[in-house]
């Protein structure tokens, strides 16, 4: 199999392969998946050129990052974590001990997570606090994910914002609205989502999409695929059911660098990657 592209994530000067693998599903307790069999599993994605590994601190992921940057060279792959702190002293202490889980000395990109948009005003002056850890070397990019059109509109103007990760994905108001718990988009339409996007490319940012096939299934404890085989019980958003489809039309879009995918197995890794491909 070829391996995937790798592209420039805006400004950043970081350079990421067009599919990021997204940990989530890693630190999932029914799932059963460990460290070292999370590390194995990032290892064949390195080896398919997947260098840009997604994580968090409220994931559980980081000893599976870890286990897997034991076996690649550090400079070779792009780690991105968030942090749910809402203060410069959290974020820094957040920072701090994912470096520790995750056995290095810096983190390419730190978000702040999940983002709403009633804390956008707080969010703007915590970002001039997070340009210190810049400074430190221990943080490349700074950023934030979010599920709302009205930050990304928002921090789209904001200097110290190097990395955008969002909602981006080929549906329509009707399909949203249906599968609201997997596609959770906090305010506006998806066209409107896609125009704040616009907004962030051309103002030289980052951006990362996410819920590109929906999100995890939030009333069980199933991965994507297990809830895609039990459709009576769990029916799964038509993005997860067409995946070739609903990955091609992002890694279209020019106004999007990259994209985030929760992955749990080497199956699921090979069919993104193909689907990927298939632009190139």
């Amino acid at each position: 199999m070829n391996r995937i592209p790798v592209v420039k994530l805006g400004d950043t000067g970081l350079k990421v392969s067009k599919l990021g693998f997204g940990t989530y599903d890693f630190g999932r307790q029914p799932l059963g998946i460990s460290p070292k069999k999370g590390g194995q599993i990032l290892f064949e994605a390195y080896k398919l050129g997947v260098n840009f590994w997604d994580t968090s601190d409220d994931y559980g992921s980081h000893l599976h990052v870890a286990a897997a940057l034991k076996l690649v060279p550090r400079k070779d792959v792009v780690i991105s974590t968030k942090t749910n702190a809402r203060s410069g002293g959290e974020a820094e202490k957040s920072l701090k001990n994912s470096l520790k889980e995750l056995g290095t000395d810096h983190v390419d990109i730190f978000l702040l997570h999940n983002v709403k948009s009633d804390w956008i005003d707080d969010c703007s002056e915590l970002f001039k606090e997070l340009r210190d850890l810049k400074a430190t070397g221990m943080v490349r990019a700074v950023g934030l994910s979010t599920h709302s059109v009205a930050v990304v509109q928002e921090v789209a103007q904001l200097d110290e914002v190097d990395v955008i990760m969002t909602i981006c994905c080929n549906t329509d108001q009707a399909t949203i609205k249906r599968f609201q718990d997997h596609i959770p988009l906090e305010d506006g339409t998806i066209e409107e989502m896609l125009e704040a996007i616009k907004l962030t490319h051309n103002n030289g940012k980052g951006v990362i999409a996410m819920k590109v096939l929906g999100g995890t299934c939030p009333n069980c404890q199933l991965s994507r695929s297990r809830c895609l085989e039990s459709q009576q019980q769990h029916p799964a958003p038509p993005l997860a059911r067409n995946y070739e489809s609903s990955i091609k039309s992002i890694a279209k879009m020019k106004t999007v660098d990259a994209m985030v995918i929760g992955m749990e197995n080497i199956d699921q890794l090979q069919k993104n990657v193909k689907a990927i491909l298939t632009n190139y």
